[in-house]
């Protein structure tokens, strides 16, 4: 699965997933032809077709099934799964899958997001409710 947002963060995503996943499952990816920006109103990004963009993000290997159904849980009704081919900085290319924003989601195309900047505005406030919202997984 690759990662271009908040979930690149292994604070947030170990929350997610309920374990850090392995040094060996991480590795640093690039998909083309895209931008990374603000949803319109929230934190966290989503990606918008830009000709020559590139956004970098985290290519993570081995998730299980239960993996997969606690990030689409995490994701909610905004993102759904598409199919991408993305590059590792040892060239290899790797065809996997990634959330993307749902037709209803609406970009902030004015502003490039960050990870930097998300961790350090938003990250402290994001850990508590993303731990509050997992502690609902599987309950409703």
């Amino acid at each position: 699965m690759f990662f271009f947002g908040t979930l690149m963060d292994l604070d947030l995503l170990a929350l997610v997933l309920g374990r850090r996943p392995d040094t060996a499952q991480r590795e640093v990816a690039f998909l083309r032809g895209q931008r990374r920006v603000f949803v319109a109103g929230k934190p966290y990004p989503m990606l918008v077709p830009q000709q020559g963009g590139r956004v970098e993000g985290l290519l993570v290997n081995g998730l299980s099934d239960a993996d997969v159904e606690r990030l689409a849980y995490y994701e909610g009704w905004e993102y759904v799964t598409d199919p991408v081919t993305v590059r590792t900085l040892a060239g290899r290319e790797v065809a996997t899958e990634m959330f993307t924003a749902s037709s209803g989601v609406l970009p902030d195309s004015t502003r490039d997001w960050k990870l930097d900047l998300w961790q350090r505005k938003y990250k402290p406030e994001a850990l508590v409710q993303v731990a509050q919202t997992m502690a609902r997984y599987g309950r409703f």
